[in-house]
């Protein structure tokens, strides 16, 4: 119990981001990004309200939109990063994916 009690005085170490080639988009501008984007309008509306178990969970953490997720056969939690629609051919490039036609 006094470890415990320690660790919470200890002041939180800075999340560390490993560098990605060709991400050059910051915090800032993915806020930005998102706020402007009208596709995202129905997901901002969603942050903060309850949903079915088994659907997404939409939530904002400094102004940014994120949405937990669990799948069906993996049930773990994943958070991932709501991705503003100017930006989506960037990832998905940076990611290596083909696209639905090279998949097959």
């Amino acid at each position: 119990m006094v470890a415990m009690v320690a660790n919470e005085k200890k002041p939180l170490k800075p999340l560390k981001v490993n560098f990605v080639p060709g991400w050059d988009v910051g915090p800032d501008e993915i806020k930005t990004k998102q706020k402007e984007d009208d596709s995202l309008k129905k997901y901002w509306d969603l942050v903060g309200k309850p949903v079915e178990v088994g659907k997404p969970q939409f939530f904002s953490k400094k102004d940014i939109l994120y949405r937990t997720y669990s799948g069906k056969r993996d049930t773990n939690e994943k958070i991932q990063l709501v991705v503003p629609i100017e930006l989506r051919q960037k990832v998905v490039s940076l990611a290596g994916h083909r696209g639905a036609g090279k998949t097959r």
